[in-house]
């Protein structure tokens, strides 16, 4: 997906970066899913020439379809006269591939056949679970001599893209660098970690510190992995004046999962379902006395955290996966074990009781979100993909330096 057809940080993160190479005179071509959300039907201006959105996945609603044989080729053969007429097209320089679970795998392969330089940004674990929810390449892998028919009978690949030999890859963490390591069938030789970033421009640093009134935010999409419902049990264990606004976009079963959990535990009137523009969001921020980010799974990164420090709001975290790699116990938020309720109210009464710790955290906090921007991101993509397209002037890949100027911040 490509915004504003998008759930989360991803999709905006690959917007962010495409505005900036175009704003140093690339010319970059979006070919993205036809998946359009909700209000969001009507297209924007930038449809057409710059952003087409014609491919097909194998996902509606968060559900995996499984098609028929016909209806898979049929899906396959669409996705590649897309890309071709893309390629034609355009004649790129370089192809950046973001999300491609879900998505044709065997586009990469394509690639690969018309010698197309290719670079990989790797924002989840897509090189993981793509090949098991590729329509297509799924049935192939279990029947490798079929596999070898239907290439021949249909010119379509059959088996996942060498990824390793198409282009360097950009893990947006070292957790998921080393999950796609261990997991997938790639050891990515040539890659690196490039840490995302915030839209700096979007998230002001709010007036004042204001009274703590126990007002509590979630954002982010709504999905079982992300935790909400550990923020509406600790909701229950906190002062009756205390409120949680969970505002995000998502899985609508899982969003009547949480209304059916505030109903059994009485907290109707205390939890409210919102959603938010990015532009909107800083206000909110603002507006909220401590932002909690509860996922449950291993996050790849995680920008709500970061969106929060620069607003100057304070944060409570569970950190996992790559969120772990910047968020810092009693440095610049506090911290929580993943699904606890209890320990997660436990560290909400800490902060309410001592407003020294909440300006320690705040401070510590915004000086995180200067040093992981969109722009540092951008910027080291940019360097990547010259790269590859063979116009940096030099045959060796961009300094593998830190991710960014990151300083752990110490603990208070």
């Amino acid at each position: 997906m490509y915004p504003p057809h998008a759930y989360g940080g991803y999709e905006l993160s690959c917007r962010d970066v495409v505005e900036r190479w175009k704003s140093t005179g690339h010319e970059v071509l979006v070919l993205t899913s036809d998946v359009r959300l909700g209000a969001m039907l009507e297209a924007p201006a930038e449809e057409g020439r710059n952003v087409r959105r014609e491919l097909r996945l194998y996902w509606q609603d968060h559900v995996i379809l499984r098609p028929s044989p016909g209806r898979r080729f049929a899906i396959e053969r669409s996705n590649r006269r897309r890309l071709e007429d893309a390629l034609s097209e355009l004649r790129p320089d370089v192809v950046s591939a973001w999300a491609m679970g879900a998505m044709s795998m065997g586009l990469l392969s394509t690639l690969g056949q018309k010698a197309v330089p290719l670079v990989s940004v790797i924002c989840d674990e897509w090189p993981v679970y793509g090949p098991a929810v590729d329509g297509w390449l799924r049935p192939m892998t279990r029947h490798p001599r079929a596999a070898g028919v239907v290439r021949l009978l249909t010119g379509l690949p059959t088996s996942p893209p060498a990824l390793d030999k198409l282009g360097p890859s950009c893990f947006v963490s070292e957790h998921v660098r080393r999950v796609c390591r261990e997991r997938s069938r790639w050891s990515f030789p040539e890659s690196t970690v490039v840490y995302s970033g915030i839209e700096a421009a979007e998230f002001r640093q709010r007036a004042a510190d204001p009274e703590w009134s126990w007002r509590l935010l979630y954002v982010g999409r709504i999905d079982p992995r992300k935790g909400i419902d550990t923020a509406v049990r600790a909701l229950a264990g906190l002062p009756t004046e205390a409120t949680l606004e969970i505002c995000g976009r998502g899985d609508d079963r899982h969003v009547e999962e949480l209304h059916r959990l505030v109903r059994e535990l009485g907290l109707e009137g205390r939890v409210s379902f919102t959603s938010s523009e990015r532009s909107e969001l800083s206000e909110r921020y603002a507006a909220a006395d401590v932002v909690v980010f509860p996922p449950v799974w291993e996050e790849p990164f995680g920008l709500v955290p970061l969106e929060a420090m620069a607003c100057g709001t304070p944060v409570v975290a569970a950190p996992s996966g790559g969120a772990a790699e910047f968020l810092v116990d009693s440095g610049n938020c506090l911290t929580f074990p993943p699904g606890d309720p209890s320990a997660l109210v436990t560290s909400l009464l800490r902060l309410a009781g001592d407003p020294a710790l909440r300006r320690r955290l705040v401070e510590a906090g915004r000086i995180t979100a200067s040093q992981l921007d969109v722009d540092h991101l951008a910027e080291v993509l940019e360097a990547w993909h010259l790269y590859a397209a063979g116009l940096s002037g030099s045959n060796r890949p961009p300094d593998r330096l830190p991710p960014s100027g990151l300083e752990a911040p110490e603990q208070a």
